[in-house]
């Protein structure tokens, strides 16, 4: 038997300001009376000893100190690049005009 009907997705169809046609009224009204369905088999399972979560894993962030490290200088970055200018990577333009 059908929990939903085509006028009770009309209805939602309006509070939610939607424009449905004919035939997606019947469509969302197969889809959502298959949802319920499938909730309705979900309420179902029995679940008594079941420990409620909110997430049911266990992973949590692990951070680090944000401290400075060593790193490359600019002339150290840019010897391995094949062209430089200015102190910069010199790269191919990709757009058009200069900027």
């Amino acid at each position: 038997m059908s929990q939903i009907s085509r006028d009770e997705v009309a209805h939602l169809a309006r509070l939610a300001r939607l424009a449905l046609t004919d035939s997606e009224l019947d469509g969302f009204a197969g889809q959502l009376d298959a949802i319920l369905g499938h909730v309705s088999q979900i309420q179902t399972v029995d679940v008594t000893g079941v420990e409620a979560t909110g997430n049911p894993l266990k992973d949590v962030n692990v951070f680090r100190p944000d401290a400075p490290q060593p790193c490359l200088t600019q002339e150290q970055a840019l010897s391995g690049a094949p062209d430089a200018a200015e102190g910069r990577f010199a790269v191919p333009r990709i757009l058009g005009e200069a900027e």
